[in-house]
């Protein structure tokens, strides 16, 4: 970790939603709450990850008025309580009815310079922080010895997706190799997009079209998976691959890089040639602000759901299925998911196979021996694939995700969403929670739990 890794807080669009009802009322009196979330911790940043919301009911204001507020301590121990139960962290949030930029006031500094550090004291395990809200802006603040220290930024993401405080995109303007775009989204959309921190798993047929489009969007920091080197067989579907590298052997992850720096010579790259399904791998995506799921197995989109609610990071995860027997195609089928904290989640829609994924968990050897006695099916066998139509479904994916940043077409995109390319048709279907579900529930769910549990058992 670097000595001062910046301080952020992550949350998703519902949450934002659900502050705001709870922040502004009628009365435009000042309103009070608390989240609590957990905490992304890597090498240069701290996240708070907001996973519960407390509103303050009447009965905790021991004054409540347009300018100023008192909370009694019962509803404060209430949430010391719970975090000791819980390892959570809290963040103190209040409200300004007003427009224009959040300020905090003196009688602000004056209330929180001495209940913040109560908080630490009462859980010096958590980071405990503040935050100021108007209609139009959302601010915040730590303690730091006898001063307050900013929160870098605030992230809300989703649908309708923003970044309150600094913006890590350029707003200088674009250059005439974006001047089309900048005519559809705009300069501060061009900014988002270039900001962005992206991460890529699986460089085939769909994950090398994505990271070209991504490039050529403006973004300009990525992370790309694979463990996989190239085969002849990629040749004809991997953006980028040569025949050399394939008569080399090299990895995905190098090609893919390498054909990206011919586009942008200044790109931000990581690679990493290992499996998603490894906790260590999933830990170096925490940093990004959108990963896109381009696997074939059913295993690493389990992961990644997982990851997705965790750590309120986007996925979007794609499918390609071409049905066909003895080179003559029977369906075409494509899908584009938008998966996370307030978007859908892959196990209740119905997307992943709970036994598919039991099977991929299986040492190679025990997977390969069932197949052999007809227990599984179709495991390890290569799937047909053209590469238009993993270009087709790339693009949705790509439009799709770029939409929760910006207004790419006029509307926000659809969470999921599926290409039937026999009958020439794109439909939006709806997503399902279903009441328990183990990944996305609001009671038993792993939304904003991030580094307070693992994702993956594989070290």
């Amino acid at each position: 970790m670097s000595a001062n890794p910046t301080l952020s807080v992550a949350m998703s669009s519902t949450d934002l939603r659900h502050l705001r009802r709870a922040l502004f009322t009628e009365d435009g009196h000042e309103n009070f709450a608390v989240v609590l979330g957990g905490l992304s911790a890597t090498r240069t940043e701290r996240r708070l990850l907001v996973r519960e919301i407390w509103p303050a009911p009447q009965s905790a204001y021991t004054q409540r008025l347009a300018y100023h507020l008192e909370i009694a301590p019962s509803f404060l121990n209430a949430i010391v309580d719970r975090c000791l139960a819980t390892d959570l962290h809290p963040v103190i949030i209040h409200s300004h009815p007003m427009k224009g930029r959040a300020r905090y006031s003196p009688s602000d500094d004056f209330g929180e310079s001495r209940l913040l550090p109560v908080l630490n004291d009462l859980l010096p395990r958590t980071q405990p922080a503040s935050m100021l809200m108007t209609e139009e802006d959302l601010v915040g603040r730590v303690r730091v010895g006898k001063s307050f220290a900013p929160i870098h930024q605030i992230a809300v993401r989703g649908l309708g997706a923003y970044t309150f405080g600094h913006r890590s995109g350029d707003p200088a303007k674009p250059g005439e190799a974006f001047e089309r775009q900048v005519r559809a989204i705009g300069h501060e959309g061009h900014a988002r997009l270039t900001g962005l921190r992206v991460g890529i798993v699986g460089l085939g047929g769909t994950g090398s079209l994505v990271a070209e489009q991504v490039v050529r969007l403006g973004v300009r920091s990525l992370t790309l998976v694979d463990f996989d080197a190239v085969e002849e067989s990629n040749l004809s579907r991997m953006w980028g691959a040569r025949g050399e590298d394939a008569r080399k052997n090299r990895l995905k992850v190098e090609v893919i890089a390498r054909h990206l720096k011919t586009l942008r010579p200044k790109l931000a790259i990581t690679t990493l040639a290992d499996s998603v399904v490894r906790q260590q791998v999933l830990q170096q995506l925490r940093d990004c602000d959108l990963v896109f799921s381009c696997t074939d197995n059913h295993l690493s989109r389990a992961m990644l759901n997982r990851f997705a609610h965790q750590y309120i990071i986007p996925v979007v995860d794609m499918g390609v299925r071409l049905d066909a027997r003895a080179g003559r195609v029977t369906a075409v089928g494509g899908r584009a998911t938008l998966v996370g904290a307030g978007l859908a989640c892959l196990r209740c829609s119905g997307h992943i196979n709970p036994e598919q994924v039991r099977v991929e968990s299986l040492p190679p050897a025990e997977r390969e021996q069932l197949a052999r006695e007809g227990y599984v099916q179709g495991v390890g066998d290569p799937a047909p694939a053209v590469v238009s139509l993993n270009a087709t479904v790339a693009g949705l994916a790509v439009t799709a995700a770029v939409g929760m940043f910006v207004n790419l077409v006029g509307q926000d995109p659809p969470l999921d969403q599926i290409y039937d390319a026999t009958h020439a048709s794109l439909f939006p279907v709806a997503t399902r929670h279903k009441e328990g579900c183990e990944v996305c529930s609001a009671t038993v769910g792993l939304k904003g739990l991030g580094d307070l549990q693992i994702v993956s058992a594989y070290a």
